[in-house]
């Protein structure tokens, strides 16, 4: 009789343990369940750009604060990585794949079509497919603002422009900050340059030296890593530039004027945001001041008070359509400055 209460008893404590396991084993599938996984393939300036390589990889930093995903990045150096970059991350299931930058179009479009299943979105390029999120900025606008802020600091009536490649999306900028300029001062002279690449800061600073040596005295620079030698020339010089995508004074505080602001970081985590909540729709989308996503810097406070106010009025202007910057060379050409 002790004997078949002894098997008993140890019958049931083997089953109370397989229990328990049981059920710990299924508290552990909850805890370790998938996250999902955003990621992004930077252009040939990759990170450490201080600018829109970087704002974007903070963008994914912002969505992995607010819905718990993880991020990942693959680099291209060259655009022959961007397709079996893209690639790479559609066959390891990422949740969203972000393209950066307008060189990366076609190659988001071929990708999107190879997996019509996996949501893409590209920064500065739009795609006309049910799976990609075409993500716009209204860079017009803040390179106005700057052109403005340059023309009013200058000294000497003379300022600069450093491109990387020339794109719409730079040439776009181009055109905003010309206007800008002229509508402060008709009789400005321009400088312009385009260097051919985003990943040189060599040739940014061989583009910018002869443009201060000519006189000018602000350079706005929209050139990635290349433009890194603008901001480098700015402090060899003594003079000013202007930085893109995100403040960049901290890079040169005696030497960054201004910097246009293009919040690719808000864009970017508001397309993570919608894949999170289920939302998610390709289609294209503008930010601008308007939506808080363009904007100019004031840190360091190398620009004058009376300045800042000036650009201030501009920005409502722009925001109430009295003044719309024009974003391509035609619309330049057509463009009338504004009596202030």
């Amino acid at each position: 009789m002790k004997k078949v209460l002894k098997t008993t008893g140890m019958v049931f404590l083997i089953l109370f343990i397989a229990a328990n396991i049981w059920a710990g084993g299924e508290q552990e599938v909850e805890k370790v369940e998938k996250k999902l996984v955003m990621a992004m393939v930077t252009n040939q300036s990759g990170l450490g750009d201080q600018s829109f390589n970087d704002a974007a990889w903070e963008g994914l930093a912002q969505a992995v604060e607010k819905y718990g995903i993880e991020r990942k990045v693959l680099e291209a150096r060259e655009q022959a990585q961007y397709v079996p970059n893209l690639s790479t991350l559609a066959e390891q299931n990422a949740a969203l794949i972000v393209g950066v930058g307008f060189m990366i179009k076609d190659a988001v479009k071929e990708t999107a079509e190879m997996f019509p299943n996996t949501n893409f979105a590209i920064v500065d390029g739009g795609v006309d497919l049910p799976n990609v999120a075409s993500i716009h900025f209204k860079e017009n606008e803040g390179a106005f603002l700057v052109g403005a802020i340059a023309a009013k600091v200058s000294k000497t009536g003379k300022i600069g422009y450093v491109g990387g490649m020339s794109t719409p999306v730079t040439n776009r900028m181009e055109a905003g900050y010309r206007a800008g300029a002229i509508t402060v001062n008709p009789d400005i002279e321009i400088f312009i340059s385009y260097a051919g690449t985003f990943a040189d800061p060599a040739k940014g600073e061989e583009m910018a030296v002869p443009q201060y040596d000519q006189g000018a005295d602000v350079i706005f620079q929209v050139a990635g890593q290349t433009g890194l030698g603008v901001i480098n020339a700015a402090k060899k010089k003594g003079k000013y530039a202007i930085g893109i995508d995100r403040d960049q004074n901290y890079l040169a505080p005696k030497n960054v004027l201004s910097s246009m602001i293009k919040r690719v970081d808000i864009a970017v985590s508001n397309a993570c945001g919608m894949v999170v909540n289920g939302t998610f729709e390709g289609k294209h989308y503008y930010y601008g001041i308007k939506e808080g996503a363009i904007d100019f810097a004031t840190t360091g406070n190398l620009i004058p008070p009376d300045v800042v106010n000036y650009a201030n009025m501009l920005k409502k202007k722009i925001l109430s359509g009295e003044i719309n910057p024009p974003s391509t060379y035609e619309e330049l050409d057509a463009f009338t400055p504004p009596k202030l």
